[in-house]
């Protein structure tokens, strides 16, 4: 055979491996809607796909830029089709509201904020306080907090007292003691407003970590009921995190078999239990009678999740209505995800969330403007 045959021969096999596994990420792009729709109680396959999306969305605009790279106008056209058809998923990941609306002056400014214990100001022994500094900062209207650490008796770490100094703007607060609280301390759930919340229930997990809190808010003679809420954690441990950091810094040394076995074992335990929850939380939503409703918090999942797509349902994430980008709140030890959400019922209109890449806990704090009428 003539050489220029053989190296005809070669380019074409190559191009059409290199095609086989643009297919294979065709695919799993698509199985995006799945992931949304097919629950964890049934299997873990889908939720998989869904965690690696960010992955998967930039292997397709890869394999799209190399077949333009390479004028190869067919291929192309299959991958940029494939993109447009996965539409709906790739917005909801990497929003793209390049041009925000301006902001009426009556709205409200919510914030969600995942605190971790405030771990950092707790260690300090000069008593700094830059997780409240914050908030007072951003001037927001209800502040909802996660993994809220506060001390009954005022030693070693912040009390109710303190926290209610310092954020004294806020004349109304509840906080919700979860069952991992103990007899000097008080875990859980916290929301601080500059309207009154008239009841607070709690939606009760089986989880001693996690756990809902429901507040029913007067907003200038509306209600509005506003779900805090903290879905089962992945319990992903140190040492995971440490093998995964490990395996991104130098794959050479780190098997990925022993890094994904390691983490599925843990995700997929936390994947049937937040599904539970998420539908516990929405029973009890549409059982109230309320002018417009709130959910905000660490979901523990992503965007494109089952317990997301039912968050969702009846719902607009602020976010992936009006912000820009990944979004990214969770930022620690190589894990980036957006898993803190603010979502608000279609009567409601949000303005301008984004995430505030401030550096005192894992999670970043995400904001938004809403807007809940006259």
């Amino acid at each position: 055979m003539p050489v220029k045959n053989k190296i005809a021969l070669f380019r074409g096999i190559v191009r059409n491996i290199i095609f086989a596994t643009n297919i294979m990420a065709i695919l799993l792009l698509f199985s995006s809607f799945l992931s949304w729709r097919v629950s964890p109680l049934k299997t873990n396959l889908f939720s998989y796909i869904g965690i690696a999306f960010g992955f998967v969305f930039f292997l397709n605009i890869s394999y799209l830029f190399l077949w333009i790279a390479f004028k190869k106008w067919k291929l192309t056209f299959v991958s940029l089709v494939s993109l447009l058809l996965c539409y709906h998923p790739i917005i909801t990941f990497f929003p793209m509201n390049i041009f925000p609306e301006k902001v009426p002056g009556n709205s409200l400014r919510i914030l969600t904020y995942n605190v971790e214990g405030f771990v950092n100001e707790n260690k300090k022994e000069d008593k700094e306080h830059p997780i409240l500094d914050y908030i007072v900062e951003t001037d927001a209207d209800i502040v909802c907090l996660q993994e809220y650490l506060v001390s009954k008796t005022g030693q070693s770490i912040k009390s109710q007292r303190d926290v209610n100094r310092i954020l004294n703007k806020y004349p109304y607060h509840s906080s919700t003691a979860l069952e991992a609280s103990g007899k000097y301390h008080i875990y859980g759930l916290a929301c601080f407003s500059k309207y009154p919340i008239e009841k607070t229930h709690e939606v009760v997990f089986n989880s001693s970590f996690n756990g809902a809190a429901v507040y029913t808010i007067d907003v200038n003679g509306k209600k509005l009921a506003v779900a805090n809420v903290h879905l089962e954690s992945n319990s992903i441990s140190a040492e995971d995190k440490k093998l995964y950091g490990d395996f991104i810094q130098n794959s050479d040394e780190v098997n990925l078999e022993d890094v994904t076995s390691n983490i599925r074992s843990r995700l997929g335990r936390a994947y049937r239990m937040r599904a539970e929850q998420v539908r516990k939380v929405k029973d009890h939503l549409s059982e109230l009678n309320v002018d417009g409703t709130l959910i905000c918090g660490d979901f523990n999942d992503t965007p494109i999740s089952y317990v997301y797509a039912q968050m969702k349902e009846g719902m607009d994430d602020a976010f992936a209505s009006t912000g820009f980008g990944p979004g990214i709140t969770y930022h620690k030890d190589f894990f980036w995800f957006r898993i803190d959400n603010i979502m608000h019922s279609p009567n409601l209109k949000s303005y301008k969330a984004k995430v505030d890449k401030v550096p005192y806990s894992d999670h970043y704090p995400l904001t938004t403007f809403l807007n809940v009428g006259d």
